[in-house]
């Protein structure tokens, strides 16, 4: 009777330990965004393509690669009651380059930075920078949640409206309105690619919400679990559209048929903010246009870091001026038989080139 008690005992006990620790590991997670706080945010954006069409041979297709990166300075304007967060992301810089074939800089088809004065006079207006750079410059304002997805954004419909204004071609009108599409620019700037929502929903956290692969728009289903600060997650896409009307160039009414595709990654929090992360959308399908079939896959890498932005806070500077005296330089005496020529009657030779200090990058 004393042992089967002991051992009731002793299995109560671990029984305890296992819940708080179970509990421990399942605890919620939540943002803690501080108002006034700012980032600097660089996200790197590689999107894998191939298209074969039926008359082509599959040894013949080559895909294209184009690399983007952003540089945006996030801003906390102020916490809401309920733990979200009213946000300003200005996009600052960023580039593009397409490399089609074997990564290589022989295959290199386009690129545009824009930080360099060239490429803004003469790729600005191109169809593969524009609609990023729809955004270069200004501020976008919207809601994000404690579980670190945008609920709304307060001023994205005002760069639509302006687009449609501007009377753009056809094309060009939808790679415009497709990037400024709430759910692709959402995806941008969310922190976690969801796995915080998801990781809150339950023991075995899931959650679905609207996604949008490139173009496509679907439902995204994730499963996340926490290793540390850690929180890594899988997904699956759902209710895919019957017929699309653009995808990455093609701005034509096509149909979509034998769609395959999920996601995965991770995400690491440090001090109630999610540091840094990385993603993979795969996707696989048939595009019909007209007659003609289009096996079209599309791999997207996304990485991100995010990193404080420093300032001054309730600190007094203090300018001291200092006065400094210095005795005038004694004029040059020169001999009777001196010469105006200070070189010594010698021409500079035309080799030498003064060179100025490197600019800072």
């Amino acid at each position: 009777m004393k042992i089967f008690l002991r051992f009731a005992v002793l299995t109560l006990v671990v029984f305890s330990i296992d819940s708080v620790a179970f509990a421990q590991k399942d605890k919620p997670v939540a943002l803690k965004l501080k108002e006034g706080e700012s980032y600097h945010v660089k996200m790197t954006e590689v999107l894998f393509i191939k298209q074969q069409t039926s008359q082509v041979d599959p040894e013949m297709v080559e895909p294209s690669t184009r690399t983007s990166v952003y540089n945006f300075t996030e801003t906390i304007e102020k916490i809401n009651p309920d733990g979200s967060a009213k946000m300003a992301s200005t996009l600052d810089s960023f580039t593009t380059r397409i490399i089609v074939g074997k990564i290589d800089d022989r295959n290199e088809f386009f690129r545009f930075n824009s930080n360099n004065e060239n490429d803004l006079q003469a790729r600005l207006k191109d169809i593969r920078a524009l609609p990023r750079a729809q955004f270069l410059g200004q501020t976008l304002r919207y809601t994000l949640g404690a579980d670190g997805l945008v609920k709304n954004f307060e001023n994205l419909s005002g760069f639509q409206l302006g687009t449609i204004a501007r009377s753009f071609e056809y094309d060009m009108l939808h790679a415009m309105m497709s990037f400024s599409d709430s759910l692709r620019i959402g995806q941008l700037l969310e922190q976690g690619f969801g796995a915080v929502a998801a990781f809150n929903n339950g023991r075995n956290g899931t959650m679905e919400s609207p996604y949008t692969v490139a173009e496509i728009h679907v439902e995204r289903k994730l499963t996340a679990h926490r290793s540390g600060n850690q929180i890594n997650y899988i997904g699956t896409f759902d209710d895919v559209p019957e017929k699309i009307d653009y995808l990455e160039g093609i701005a034509f009414p096509m149909a979509l048929e034998h769609f395959k595709g999920g996601c995965y990654g991770s995400v690491i929090m440090k001090d109630g903010i999610v540091v840094s992360g990385s993603a993979v959308d795969t996707a696989k399908m048939d595009l019909h246009i007209d007659s003609e079939v289009i096996t079209n896959e599309i791999v997207r890498h996304l990485n991100f870091e995010r990193e404080p932005i420093k300032v001054l806070r309730g600190t007094t500077v203090k300018i001291k001026e200092l006065e400094m005296h210095h005795t005038p330089p004694k004029e040059p005496k020169f001999d009777d038989e001196s010469t105006v020529n200070m070189t010594g009657g010698q021409t500079i030779p035309d080799s030498v080139v003064y060179k100025t200090a490197p600019k800072k990058k």
